[in-house]
Order: structure tokens, then sequence, then C-alpha cells
């Protein structure tokens, strides 16, 4: 057990058990310098270090030195934040020009700063952004949904118009596709972690001038284990998808917020 991963400045400590508290696995405890190390399973998530009023503790494995300080001046107004929040709408209408790739990877360095479970960060993005590629996506994707119309009221609908009309109704002509990957021993727990960091991704997307919209149909297919899309597919080895969305220049711009259901909850006793 290593427990030399903490440094404490015992002289700048307050002894006020933030650190303690905000610790994700109980690692710390209360001594008699101030915090110490109670038993090494640190995740290294670093809130020990970001919570310290004082700036009295740091930890090695998430040093003080690689987290930036917020400035609260930079922080969105409530209302702000919620109107930001509130527009984002589905794009289903692309332009045709590609994405530039620096551009996909501006996207993507935000997206990866997602929690994750555990703080496991254990996410890999696959991108396609080959034309033909994408068009044996849309295709290996439908063949997939053929065997399987009553997954959903409208997937019978949308195979018909697509065998009808060979419209991409599956990835809507993007010019780029982002899937999630991780290794294919990763506990079920943990595979949501991508979700959450194509969900960063489109909440940002707007801000780069991209739409975005998710590729549910690909996406089900891939995560299946369909051999037609995991050849098209070309993973890496040893990995799977848990996730996909496709990203492209808006061809449109929404002018309206868009309405849902009115807030269901429910309290527990």
């Amino acid at each position: 057990m290593d427990k030399d991963f903490i440094r404490l400045n015992s002289e700048a400590c307050i002894r006020c058990g933030f650190c303690i508290d905000d610790c994700p696995t109980c690692v710390l405890e209360m001594g008699e310098a101030g915090p110490q190390v109670r038993e090494d399973q640190c995740i290294e998530c670093g809130h020990c270090v970001s919570v310290c009023p004082t700036e009295a503790i740091d930890n090695i494995r998430t040093p003080r030195a690689g987290q930036e300080t917020i400035n609260p001046a930079k922080l969105p107004s409530k209302e702000s934040a919620a109107y930001f929040l509130r527009t984002r709408r589905s794009i289903r209408g692309f332009r045709p020009e590609p994405v530039p790739r620096e551009t996909v990877l501006e996207l993507l360095d935000l997206a990866r700063l997602a929690p994750t479970g555990g703080n496991t960060q254990n996410v890999q993005f696959h991108i396609i952004d080959n034309r033909g590629t994408l068009k044996k996506v849309t295709e290996a994707a439908m063949t997939w949904a053929k065997g399987r119309l009553n997954l959903a009221p409208h997937l019978a609908s949308m195979v018909a118009f697509h065998q009808a009309t060979g419209k991409d109704n599956v990835l809507r002509d993007a010019p780029c596709m982002i899937l999630t990957l991780m290794d294919e021993t990763t506990a079920p727990l943990f595979r949501q972690n991508g979700r959450f960091m194509l969900t960063y991704a489109e909440l940002y997307a707007p801000v780069l001038g991209l739409g975005s919209c998710w590729a549910g149909w690909a996406e089900a297919a891939a995560i299946s284990g369909d051999p037609g899309i995991l050849e098209v597919l070309n993973l890496p080895p040893g990995r799977i998808v848990t996730g996909a969305i496709v990203v492209g220049i808006p061809r449109y711009r929404h002018r309206r917020i868009p309405a849902r259901r009115p807030l269901a909850v429910s309290w527990g006793d």
C-alpha cells in the first residue's frame, strides 16, 4: 500500500475536513497533523486538491499544478446557461463539406472532460469521415434493422422509406460519425461513460458551428455485435462500441426552442 501520494502543508491546513468529506472513495481521514491517507483506494479525481480552501493539500497523482483555477467571472448566469441548454436540437440536415479534423479534435478534447464512473476515463473515440464508409454503415444498419422491425413503432416505416428512396435516414448524409469505444472486458456499469462524453460533445457542437444527432440505429446494431456493421466499422482489436453520434455543418438553423412534456417528479419517503 502506497500512502505517500498526499502532500500536506500542516501549517496552512485549517482542519476543515472538506477534502475528507468530498473524497469519493473515502481515502482520507483526519490525523494529528491534518488529513492523512486511510487506505490507498485513490481514483485520482483531484477533488481533495480542488476543494481545499487554503491550498494546503496536494496529490502527486493529480497535482494542483495540473488543475486550472476556476474563474467565477467566466461562468454563465443561471439564465444564460438555461437558455443555452434549452436551445439545443438534433440536426438532421448537413452541408456537404467535411468537418475539418482539427474541429473534430477540438470537439472531442472538450467531450473527454465528461464525468466517468470511478474516474476510469476509459473511453476511446473512433471517427469515420470517409463518405464511402459512411454509406456502408447506413446500409449495414438498415440490413440489421430489417430483422428487428418490432424494436420501435417507426422502424418499419424507416426501413420501407429507405428501400423506396435510397435516402440516408440513418446517418442523414452527415460527413462525420463519432463512436465511443471501450475495452471489451469493461463491466456494464462503466459502459455508459461513452454516452456521457457524447452528450458533452452534442452540447458543445453548436459553439463550434456544428450540428449533431444521435446515430441510434447504427449504434444499436454495433452494440448488438452485428458482424455486418462491425466489419464496416473496422474497430481496433478488443474494442466494443458504446455510443455513436453524427456531426456536420448544419444546412439550416432552428428558430424555435423545443417544447417538452411537463416535468414528471415523484418523491420517495
